[in-house]
């Protein structure tokens, strides 16, 4: 696979951008379900549109979320849909932003949300390159508040 994806647990990695032709690579690794932590308009120039991504993904036969969100500011509602493609089965998952940090951020609450412990997460995301420690009250408040 030439993509670059940090598993962050058996069934989910994050990345940085996608690009609409990764769709069907992503497929053919078993992958069925993306996840767009992207806002559009980001960056000047070489950002696909999430409109362009969700076709790519349709076409290639995976799920698309677009869960949208700038900094560390995801919203529960994005914590709870995250959780809920979690809960619902088997889905193997890449979420993708602009480095895999707030994919991880994203999947961290979600993960919380759905009973993980915060350590487990913390090491998930450690093992994917990602250091949670500094947003680790952030992500519990977000599951709290997802589970509401």
């Amino acid at each position: 696979m030439s993509l670059f994806l940090l598993p962050v647990d058996d069934r989910v990695s994050v990345s940085g951008q996608l690009k609409p032709e990764d769709m069907n690579e992503l497929a053919a690794a078993g992958f069925t379900a993306v996840v767009n932590n992207r806002p559009d308009g980001e960056a000047f120039f070489g950002q696909p549109k999430t409109a362009d991504l969700r076709t790519a993904a349709q076409s290639a036969g995976l799920k698309f979320l677009d869960l949208p969100f700038s900094g560390p500011r995801a919203t529960p509602d994005q914590v709870r849909a995250f959780a809920d493609l979690l809960a619902a089965g088997d889905e193997k998952v890449v979420a993708f932003c602009k480095s895999g940090m707030r994919s991880a951020l994203l999947w961290g609450a979600a993960s919380l949300a759905n009973g993980r412990s915060i350590d487990e997460v913390v090491q998930g995301a450690r093992s994917a390159g990602q250091e949670l420690v500094g947003v680790a009250e952030l992500m519990v408040g977000l599951a709290q508040a997802a589970r509401s």
